[in-house]
């Protein structure tokens, strides 16, 4: 009984846990041989002092801007620019460099990325440029953002080429290019060759702590059948289904409509959890639905990673990455459960357990199905 009261509470406390928080701000730099010119894309909420210390502040819509009036938007522009100034630097031989930050636009660079229907987060375009003429040496960016602020997507355009998208980490450094005033010329800028880590770290944090709904998901395969052999087995198939999907939503081959791919992965959630309540094993034809569930679950990561401005050519480095960082989330998943359960497996409290854990998982997968139909 008690077992079962802790389940309800923490599935009270999963219901409430609906807003969206900024996770990357997304920067394009050029690089010439005399300056240096970006585009910076943002959540327009994140401009905000009020929404960037409220971790439960839900991202303002596109709906919200267009109801805003002349001051309360010029009030957004002089909080981003002071924001910007503040974390965004770049330093030549170790010294900082004066920045030009200006407004661009209301909307996106990347409009093949970001919808732009009502119900989407509002997002803005900055422009940053410095003038580094007759100047030498190593030029770098210094993402200032604090531990708990979003981190920053780069793409990095040097006289014309463009180098990998990599992501900058809270704090840290990233080397830019090599200017030379004797010669004119800004040598190629250095690709960080460690960015699978990069990816490989998003694809855990989505899943490990972002990703609730995935990890509701994982538990309901774990209920089914706790073996160590069986659980591989299920976390393997589903993620080469879903590495399928994602690069073809990732590349545009097939469309996807979130309002109609989030209500049925809520669903297969609770589909999953209502079946434990009547198998007692894992049975072949599991595996195959498994697969199948999979491809649905890889058009939602394809819809999360359609947020980052990934081009179609530098796409293998970000699904391997990606791919391997939800992998080991999902094992992550299964050994902790595993480790918590094992010692009382064989007692009949883990029947129990298991059939109230369902329960659980069953009913907050039914509730978000409705809340996503519903505000879709």
């Amino acid at each position: 009984m008690i077992l079962f009261r802790l389940f309800l509470l923490w599935l009270a406390l999963s219901l409430s846990l609906t807003a969206h928080q900024v996770e990357q701000h997304f920067l394009k730099v050029f690089l010439e041989d005399d300056h240096l010119l970006g585009r910076l894309e943002m959540d327009v909420g994140y401009t905000l002092p009020e929404m960037r210390s409220n971790e439960d502040e839900t991202i303002p819509t596109l709906e919200w801007l267009n109801n805003l009036n002349e001051a309360q938007k010029e009030r957004i522009l002089v909080e981003g620019e002071k924001y910007l100034q503040a974390v965004l630097g770049f330093t030549l031989e170790g010294e900082d460099l004066a920045l030009t930050i200006t407004f661009d636009k209301w909307g996106t660079d990347w409009p093949i990325f970001f919808d732009q229907r009502l119900d989407t987060p509002a997002r803005m375009v900055w422009e940053v440029r410095h003038e580094y003429q007759d100047r030498n040496g190593l030029l770098e960016l210094h993402w200032k953002e604090s531990e708990d602020g979003p981190s920053l997507a780069l793409a990095t355009v040097s006289n014309g080429r463009e180098l990998d998208l990599i992501t900058v980490d809270q704090g840290r450094f990233h080397t830019l290019a090599q200017v030379s005033a004797s010669t004119g010329q800004t040598t190629q800028a250095v690709t960080n060759r460690f960015s699978i880590f990069g990816w490989l770290k998003s694809g855990f944090e989505h899943v490990i702590p972002l990703g609730l709904d995935h990890i509701l998901f994982i538990l309901g395969l774990f209920f089914l059948s706790p073996k160590w052999k069986d659980l591989l087995t299920q976390s393997l198939i589903f993620t080469i289904a879903h590495t399928i999907t994602l690069g073809l939503t990732v590349t545009k081959i097939i469309p996807v409509n979130p309002g109609i791919i989030e209500p049925l992965i809520a669903l297969s959630i609770a589909y999953v959890a209502i079946e434990n309540l009547f198998l007692k094993e894992l049975k072949p034809w599991r595996l195959f639905f498994i697969f199948a569930l999979g491809l649905l679950h890889g058009m939602g990561f394809g819809s999360v990673m359609s947020a980052l401005p990934v081009e179609s050519s530098s796409l293998v480095i970000p699904l391997i990455g990606f791919n391997l960082g939800v992998e080991i989330a999902q094992i992550t998943i299964l050994a902790l459960a595993l480790g918590a359960t094992f010692w009382f497996q064989q007692r009949k409290e883990y029947q129990w357990l298991r059939i109230a854990a369902s329960l659980a998982i069953a009913a907050t997968g039914l509730f978000w199905t409705v809340e996503r139909i519903w505000f879709s």
